[in-house]
Parts: structure tokens; C-alpha cells; sequence
């Protein structure tokens, strides 16, 4: 008896949770989508702002210690600083200046060896690797531009390399033949060495 009394007493209505919900989809207009764009765009902004602040103070801090390490230094301690930065600078300079320097020598050495070895006999097509062959590091070069050493490098090198020099005008050595102007020399039997020695022949 009492059962029956308590559910009459909180009835429950079915068709309640039965029921679908009512309630519209919540829509954005064009206006709502642009301000919330906006916003995101501003909070994004205003982080970068926030950080080039940081740096930029960051980076007053940085110059008000240098400074404040600086004027903490004695008079010859700053003396001293500014001494080494100089050199530095100096030296720093100088190394510009001196690979200047000799990559312009090389092109003088270079221009003067080919002068030079065309007066040697070498001919033209055959400069290239005349130059390649050649040991150039003794040849110097003085402060008004004057190339020195370079007939004894073209020397050793005909020397060494005989082919490269053309000593029959143009013509082609014949291999095997006569290589004094193609002119054989007399018989040395009965001659004295001094007598030879005119003719051209080497002593033994």
C-alpha cells in the first residue's frame, strides 16, 4: 500500500525524456567567422611583438654589461684590449692583402714564362704544358713587378723535356738521324784533345 502511494506520489513522465531537442545548431555569420580570425591574428601578433621585445631588451642588456665590464677595466687593461683588437684587425688585413698579392704574382709569373719560353722555342701549343711542367716556386717577383729566375725554370725544363722545345725551326727531328744540323762530323782518330775540343766534340 505504502509502494503504491510513493509512486503516485512522484509520477514520471515518459513522453518528457521521450522528447527531442528543440534547441537549434548554434550558426556563425560571415561577421562572427571574420572576428574570430581577427582575434587569433592579434593574439599571434602580439606574441611576436611580445618576443622581438624580449630580444630587444635582451640584447640592451647584453651592451649594458659589455659596457659595465668595460669601465670596470683598469686604463691599461682597456689600453691592452684595444692593442690586441688592432693587430687583430690588422693581421686580419693583411692576410686579404697578402693572398691579393700573390694570386697576382702568379698571373705576372705566368705571363712571363710564356714570354719566355717562346723565346725558348716552345712553341705556342705547347705553353700550356710547358707551364704545367715548370717548377715556378723559386721564381720571385720584386716590389716594381720585375720577374726573376725564370730563365733558369726554362732551362731545367728544356732539359728535362727536350721535346718541348722545337730546336729544328718548325721542322720535325728525324728520329735516328743526325742531330747537329744534319751534318755528320769527322772522324776524331788522330786528333789532339784541344783539337777536339774546337770542333765541338766533349772530351772523354
Amino acid at each position: 500500500m505504502q509502494n503504491e502511494i510513493k509512486r503516485s506520489r512522484y509520477p514520471l513522465n515518459l513522453q518528457l525524456f521521450a522528447e527531442e531537442d528543440t534547441e537549434p545548431d548554434k550558426t556563425f555569420t560571415q561577421a562572427d567567422l571574420d572576428r574570430i580570425v581577427a582575434d587569433r591574428l592579434a593574439r599571434d601578433r602580439k606574441g611576436r611583438e611580445d618576443y622581438d621585445d624580449i630580444k630587444t631588451k635582451l640584447t640592451a642588456l647584453e651592451q649594458a654589461e659589455a659596457e659595465r665590464t668595460k669601465a670596470e677595466m683598469t686604463a691599461t687593461e682597456r689600453l691592452e684590449a684595444e692593442k690586441a683588437d688592432a693587430l687583430k684587425r690588422a693581421q686580419e688585413a693583411e692576410d686579404r692583402n697578402a693572398s691579393v698579392l700573390t694570386a697576382a704574382n702568379k698571373r705576372l709569373i705566368n705571363a712571363e714564362f710564356k714570354t719566355a719560353a717562346r723565346d725558348a722555342n716552345i712553341p705556342a701549343e705547347r705553353l700550356a704544358a710547358a707551364l704545367k711542367l715548370a717548377d715556378t716556386d723559386a721564381v720571385t717577383v720584386d716590389e716594381d713587378g720585375n720577374v726573376s729566375g725564370l730563365a733558369d725554370v726554362i732551362t731545367a725544363l728544356i732539359a728535362e723535356h727536350p721535346y718541348l722545345a722545337d730546336t729544328e725551326g718548325g721542322k720535325s727531328r728525324q728520329i735516328g738521324g743526325d742531330t747537329n744540323g744534319g751534318s755528320r762530323k769527322p772522324g776524331t782518330d788522330g786528333l789532339s784533345t784541344r783539337e777536339k775540343l774546337s770542333a765541338g766534340y766533349a772530351s772523354k
